[in-house]
């Protein structure tokens, strides 16, 4: 029997920028535990078209932005007579929504219960909802054979997750909603196997660990650094700010070959991280910036504009720190109250949400009302931060300081450049795209789940 596990297509957003495609780690694990018996196809929509051909089984994994896309591809299938499972995050968060458009929804981390979908599939006896008790323990988890998988669809495959969960819970974040709010780790011995499998291409030495933080347990970091430095990876990956306050994970991160992190600074007001429950000190950030940048390591920025607290003073204050400390790249995006976030529940409540087209919900769009600013102001106030960042000359300014970074090195370099290009050219074309329109859907027709 065949399996086809399916990614949706970015209608709009990073993924359209081709030098950051990677491949989708979640249906790949997925693959990793499916029994011998079936054939698993991955169809990752941003790289390859679908064909609808013969299969017996379509599983779709969403996030909000991508759940229209999800439904589209699952209703066609379905009219074809094909069984369809969504999962994913947002079909976690709004089950009853999904269901709607598939046979079956997976809530939460799929892989331990992926096996029981299968038998009730194959016994014609597939229940609406499945969902564990908890969270699978991720040393149960086989290592992903990447080089079956992937085929060279990628110019940059080498992706490895280390751990799931987040502590922070920050207002506007479902990843705690859906990891939960404990860090998980995959066994030290399983990273070094999956490394090696995914060893491929013109990039064979650049792996990005997707973790939503690398050092958010400084014990398990400090063993990971001291086992992938003999490797020589030039490697990157997401980070609190707090890391540049652990000056052994730091340096050990750096000596393990670390060459870029992605920070969220999220806001330059103190009152505005409080707003969110953003566990940060904001008189810090230049302090922390420098300290990355004493060890070689480029630091790419994300700031959110839109908080109760923004002016429209935010934008050219923000663009003055970026410069100051120099930040090496950036990404200036809108506060999105996402779904299952306590964020979106205020605003709900508040009746200041404008759209329910999740098509919007991509951290580009404005989908509510701001406090202190017009929704058209705060969308305008984006495209100009990034087109002042992401100028040419701007561009240029950054690179050449890069040549003075100790651990930067030529592939490195020219990734570097070709991103901040192709990011240019991505923004120059999604943010002159019209404004969401206030195609406001009745909030009492769509079943939100706890």
């Amino acid at each position: 029997m065949k399996i086809t596990l399916i990614l949706p297509k970015w209608q709009h957003g990073l993924w359209d920028v081709r030098l950051f495609r990677m491949p989708p780690l979640g249906l790949m694990r997925l693959a990793s535990v499916t029994p011998p018996e079936y054939e698993v196809e991955i169809i990752d929509e941003n790289v390859e078209k679908i064909k609808y051909d013969n299969t017996d089984l379509v599983g779709i994994s969403a996030m909000t932005s991508l759940a229209n896309r999800a439904y589209e591809i699952a209703d066609r299938y379905r009219s074809r007579g094909v069984k369809v499972i969504l999962g994913g995050i947002h079909p976690s968060i709004l089950p009853e929504e999904a269901i709607t458009h598939a046979d079956a929804v997976v809530i939460g981390e799929a892989d331990l219960i992926w096996k029981e979908v299968l038998r009730d599939f194959g016994n014609n006896e597939l229940k609406k909802f499945y969902q564990t008790d908890s969270p699978p323990d991720l040393s149960s988890l086989p290592v992903i054979k990447a080089n079956s998988m992937i085929k060279n669809k990628y110019f940059f495959p080498n992706s490895v997750q280390t751990s799931r969960g987040c502590p922070f819970g920050c207002d506007f974040c479902s990843v705690s909603q859906y990891n939960g709010v404990k860090i998980r780790h995959r066994p030290i011995e399983h990273i070094l196997s999956e490394i090696d499998n995914f060893k491929t291409g013109l990039m064979k030495k650049m792996f990005f660990f997707t973790d939503d933080n690398i050092a958010g347990n400084p014990v398990y970091s400090e063993e990971l650094f001291k086992a992938i430095k003999p490797l020589k990876l030039k490697w990157g990956s997401q980070a609190s700010i707090t890391i540049a306050k652990n000056e052994k994970i730091l340096k050990l991160a750096a000596e393990s070959g670390c060459t870029a992190l992605l920070i969220g600074f999220e806001s330059l007001k103190q009152e505005s991280l409080d707003e969110v429950h953003k566990a940060y000190k904001a008189r810090e950030y230049k302090e922390m910036v420098k300290r990355i940048h004493d060890h070689g390591i480029v630091l790419e920025g994300a700031f959110i504009f839109g908080f109760d607290n923004d002016d429209k003073d935010v934008f050219e204050k923000t663009l003055d720190f970026c410069h100051e400390t120099g930040i090496d790249v950036a990404q200036f995006t809108a506060l999105t109250p996402f779904p299952g976030t306590r964020l979106f529940e205020r605003m709900k409540e508040a009746n200041r949400l404008i759209t329910y087209n999740w098509d919007y919900y991509d951290a580009f769009n404005v989908v509510f009302r701001p406090k202190n600013m017009t929704v058209e102001e705060l969308q305008d106030g984006i495209r100009w931060a990034y087109y002042s960042f992401y100028s040419t000359k701007s561009i240029a300014k950054r690179f050449f300081s890069l040549l003075f970074l100790s651990r930067s090195y030529l592939p490195f370099l020219i990734f570097y450049l070709l991103t901040n290009f192709d990011f240019k050219k991505l923004m120059n074309w999604k943010l002159n795209l019209p404004n969401v329109q206030a195609d406001v859907t009745d909030s009492e027709e769509i079943n939100y789940s706890s």
